[in-house]
């Protein structure tokens, strides 16, 4: 996959976070009241009802129509002083996008695709990361459907998964854009294992004609600065009202 299409991808996949299409403009601020705001997203479990994108000059803020006259209010402020307006109104989750750039790693160690006949390894290593969820009932469903497309990669030593690249469902463009998650063993960080995981799983994902996606909370520098050295970019920042049933 081309870095033009990459580009375009991650773009249009954004844009039905913010309601405009992020390919036709590069500046200004744009406000836009959209229902689409109060519909909850799939793969994350909640609404976005208030958006706030920013890339260098170009600043795109999407709400819910419930928000709208507190929005809306704020549109001759400059663009700092009406995102710490609406952080003193709401909680706000900022997050950091990353576009995929170049392939910078290119030797993966023993990272692999996963595949269905992995399962015992990958629950225990779900078990271990994530002790006080419940697997039964639905993670080896969701194990075969991902392993199916091949959206798995594990970094295995001794028959035991270090680390896991997995790949959530996405609220939007799905089959055209995958997110990669990376999580780690505790006491197996900061020894490459995430990094290769995580390159061969972006790596497979171009092979397949599906674009590669990272974004990650602001304040994890580690995940960002994971994501620079095996080849992302910083796209922009999004200021993020999650509102839960």
């Amino acid at each position: 996959m081309q870095n033009q299409m990459i580009e375009k991808i991650t773009k249009e996949y954004y844009s039905h976070f913010c309601g405009i299409d992020l390919t036709e403009i590069k500046y200004g601020t744009y406000f836009i009241c959209s229902a689409e705001r109060d519909e909850k997203l799939k793969g994350f479990g909640c609404k976005y009802t208030i958006h706030i994108f920013v890339n260098d000059a170009l600043c795109v803020v999407t709400y819910s129509p419930k928000h709208k006259a507190f929005m809306e209010q704020l549109k001759e402020c400059g663009k700092d002083e009406m995102i710490h307006a609406v952080s003193q109104q709401f909680e706000l989750k900022k997050m950091i996008l990353m576009m995929f750039e170049k392939e910078a790693v290119t030797c993966y160690g023993n990272a692999r695709i996963l595949k269905a006949e992995d399962y015992p390894l990958y629950e225990a290593f779900f078990r271990a990361i994530s002790p006080n969820a419940n697997p039964d009932g639905w993670l080896y469903e969701y194990f075969i459907e991902k392993t199916d497309k091949e959206y798995f990669t594990g970094y295995i030593s001794d028959h035991k998964l270090r680390s896991v690249c997995d790949a959530p469902d996405m609220p939007y463009m799905e089959d055209k854009i995958q997110h990669t998650g990376i999580n780690t063993l505790k006491e197996e960080r900061r020894k490459g294992y995430a990094a290769d995981t995580a390159a061969l799983a972006a790596h497979h994902l171009l092979e397949k004609g599906v674009c590669p996606q990272w974004e990650c909370h602001a304040e994890n520098i580690a995940s960002i600065e994971l994501a620079k050295s095996i080849g992302y970019k910083e796209y922009g920042t999004a200021y993020i009202l999650e509102e839960w049933d």
